[in-house]
């Protein structure tokens, strides 16, 4: 019992730090000016990759920055990547881009614009249905009002079970990769043609 108390306790210690460095505003706005102009998805790879088109025809691979989704070949993957292209697949966003990752993708936070004029933040929503790890590794990276929001949002989907939660120990994406596709656990490759 006691230990549950603590996991409520931490819950609404953070709570209460990202209401005041947040502002109790919720998400932040979408991008302003300064970000790029809206992109059309034309594909979800899978639940944290999309690929977008501008208005001159490129196409370039967006990666949404600060979250990490179950591989396709891993546990709620292919929900995960449901979920992204329910709210994305051949919809107009808008990309706050944070730089290249180490394969050349674009990352971004993705923004949607809803019909009742709000906008959605796909990076959080993820994380908020429990879809996504908040990717601490570069969680240096980003704004401290986003760091906190997006952790919440994770603690938050952990305590009610959402989305990949529902698994009592879920394995992260990058546990997932390493044992995998690099070695402990990896499958050896076929010899060939006998």
């Amino acid at each position: 019992m006691r230990a549950g108390w603590g996991a409520i306790q931490f819950g609404l210690a953070a709570v209460l730090v990202w209401a005041a460095l947040a502002g109790c505003s919720g998400p932040a706005a979408p991008p302003g000016a300064a970000a790029q102009a809206a992109v059309t998805v034309v594909a979800v790879h899978d639940g944290d990759t999309l690929r977008v088109r501008d208005d001159l025809g490129r196409v370039q691979t967006v990666r949404l920055a600060a979250i990490d989704a179950p591989e396709l070949d891993q546990p709620a993957g292919p929900q995960a990547q449901a979920a992204l292209r329910a709210w994305a697949w051949g919809q107009t966003v808008s990309l706050d881009e944070r730089g290249r990752d180490r394969h050349g993708r674009t990352l971004a936070v993705v923004w949607r614009l809803q019909a009742d004029g709000s906008a959605l933040e796909l990076n959080h929503a993820l994380l908020e249905q429990g879809w996504a790890w908040h990717y601490r590794a570069h969680a240096d990276e980003q704004p401290l009002a986003e760091r906190w929001r997006y952790a919440v949002a994770e603690l938050a989907a952990r305590h009610a079970r959402r989305g990949l939660w529902a698994d009592p120990e879920p394995m992260p994406p990058w546990q997932w990769r390493r044992t995998h596709r690099h070695g402990v656990g990896a499958l050896p490759e076929p010899a060939g043609p006998p």
